[in-house]
């Protein structure tokens, strides 16, 4: 099937996709072994279309083609995006394909691995001269003023900007109610990343990014059937994404496998001057991330898996199927299962999170009647919030520190190598109800949370699945004990069942950036107050 990259296939040419895996730069190769099946390059994961734009197998306007057509013929009922910039996608594409043609690969190397693929931003991160919204009227007509740190990386890294997607207005709730679950568009997808979750799950695109400041990236990758990692705090910059709350926002990856996932996560971490949390984290593994699995009989022996008492008997009983089926498949690969107590959530979070929203949203108190009435309300306690005596906030940030090392006995006490919780607590929530779950504790500590598919509610059909919680600044422990259980039951290629129902999606042209000084265009400059991650197990 070698397409030259200087031609395009054709729309009415089907080819079958044969994949045998990226090589990394550890020189392992990534992806599923054998072949894939498929006829459209959308339905590819991230890896395997890595694999033939590297190849030069497939052009980068190609899959974008199937991306955007995919997109346009099935959007109608699940409304993952806001707006969608095929003009600067195209003129990316065209970029990427000369990138990864022969001749510069021969005079300056392989491009990155994630040139030429398609991705999605979730409504908070800045384009220079595209709208930014976070999904509400409150922004509307807003144009940023310059790119996010993690959008000028991903683009200088040769990625193509498809669009934004949903999300639940400025990130507040945990439905995403605009976003038709593509598994049952009468579902929640759940919030507050739910276009993104959606957008990779209709496979529209193969990759986006998220914001997790309260289980935002998890909830919405268990209900769609996704992978995504919500990386320890301060591992990925916040710099030009619109904030939830300062001190627990956390930006991170979705893709349909956790390499997929993995593979995006790579090119978004890395220390960034305009936020200097991002100081805290060490390098990033020489070679990037794990992307393949190690395989064999065994491959978690050894391994310790904390199961918090309780979790799984709160649980509908399609799900708890679902949760003791993925418990013993980590007994089948060798993991010892250890019951533990997790350490209670800290004091005074209420008070603590409304005083840092409303710090950023007393911007917009003129503008209430612009937001959703539950939007509302919140914003406006949280801005009546900031009237509380500091010590209430300052007793908060030291419960919170409190809880960071408690988290860290926890794992250090049992000898653990992560924790397993489910990735949602109900089955088959329906539009417009907020999907929820165990998450919190992965935002106070900072520490690393993945979510993979474990598999589908038996009474609903709704994808279900489950976190997996390690010790700050260990992803590559936490990806490589996730590729070991895809690899054994890959319920992750399972796709959703849409029909067609065609939308004319927004498209938006660059324009001119707006005044700034922040990217975003608003003033979302933090606190010069930031928690941290850390990895002391000592009280306080």
């Amino acid at each position: 099937m070698g397409t030259a990259l200087s031609r395009p296939r054709s729309d009415g040419e089907r080819v079958r996709m044969s994949t045998l895996g990226v090589v990394s730069a550890r020189g392992e190769r990534a992806g599923a072994s054998g072949s894939v099946a498929a006829t459209d390059p959308a339905l590819l994961s991230a890896v395997e279309a890595a694999n033939l734009l590297q190849t030069r197998k497939l052009h980068p306007r190609e899959l974008l083609d199937a991306c955007l057509s995919r997109s346009a013929e099935l959007d109608g009922d699940v409304s993952a995006w806001v707006r969608i910039y095929p003009e600067l996608a195209y003129a990316q594409a065209d970029r990427a394909a000369q990138r990864l043609s022969a001749a510069e690969v021969a005079r300056h190397g392989a491009a990155p691995l994630v040139c030429g693929l398609p991705i999605a931003l979730k409504d908070l991160f800045a384009v220079e001269g595209l709208p930014l919204t976070a999904s509400s009227r409150v922004l509307e007509g807003n144009i940023a003023a310059g790119n996010a740190t993690v959008v000028q990386r991903l683009s200088e890294a040769g990625m193509v900007l498809m669009g934004h997607a949903h999300t639940h207005e400025f990130a507040i709730g945990s439905c995403t109610p605009q976003v038709g679950n593509p598994w049952d568009t009468t579902a929640s997808v759940g919030g507050s990343s739910g276009g993104s979750a959606a957008v990779v799950a209709a496979r529209f695109a193969p990759l986006a990014t998220g914001t997790d400041t309260g289980g935002s990236i998890r909830l919405p990758a268990s209900v769609c059937g996704v992978s995504a990692i919500k990386p320890t705090y301060g591992l990925c910059s916040s710099y030009g994404v619109i904030p939830g709350i300062w001190s627990r926002d956390h930006v991170g990856s979705i893709g349909h496998s956790i390499a997929d996932a993995a593979l995006l996560l790579g090119f978004m971490a890395g220390f960034d001057p305009q936020d200097p949390v991002t100081a805290t984290a060490p390098a990033l593994p020489e070679g990037g991330y794990p992307l393949v699995a190690r395989g064999g009989r065994n491959p978690l022996a050894g391994k310790r898996f904390g199961l918090p008492n309780g979790v799984g008997e709160a649980l509908p009983g399609a799900l708890a199927a679902v949760f003791e089926g993925f418990i013993g498949l980590v007994r089948e690969l060798g993991g010892e299962i250890v019951a533990v107590e997790m350490p209670p959530l800290p004091e005074g979070m209420l008070p603590g999170d409304y005083i840092e929203a409303g710090a950023y949203h007393r911007q917009f108190s003129d503008r209430a009647a612009d937001y959703e009435p539950m939007s509302a309300a919140m914003m406006g306690g949280a801005i009546a919030m900031l009237a509380a005596p500091v010590s209430e906030y300052w007793d908060f940030q030291r419960s919170r520190a409190e809880y960071q090392r408690a988290y860290n006995r926890m794992l250090a006490d049992n000898r653990l190598d992560c924790v397993l919780l489910p990735g949602t607590k109900l089955d088959g929530v329906k539009r417009p109800e907020n999907v929820v779950g165990d998450v919190e504790w992965a935002n106070y500590s900072g520490a690393p949370a993945l979510c993979i598919p474990a598999g589908r509610s038996a009474e609903t059909g709704i994808p279900f699945g489950v976190q997996l919680g390690g010790r700050p600044w260990d992803e590559a422990g936490l990806i490589a004990m996730a590729l070991e259980l895809q690899e054994a039951q890959p319920i992750w290629r399972e796709m959703a069942p849409l029909s067609g129902a065609p939308r004319q999606i927004p498209e938006v042209s660059l324009g001119t950036p707006g005044a700034g000084p922040d990217p975003t265009n608003t003033d979302a400059a933090p606190a010069a107050f930031r928690i941290i991650a850390t990895t002391a197990t000592d009280r306080i």
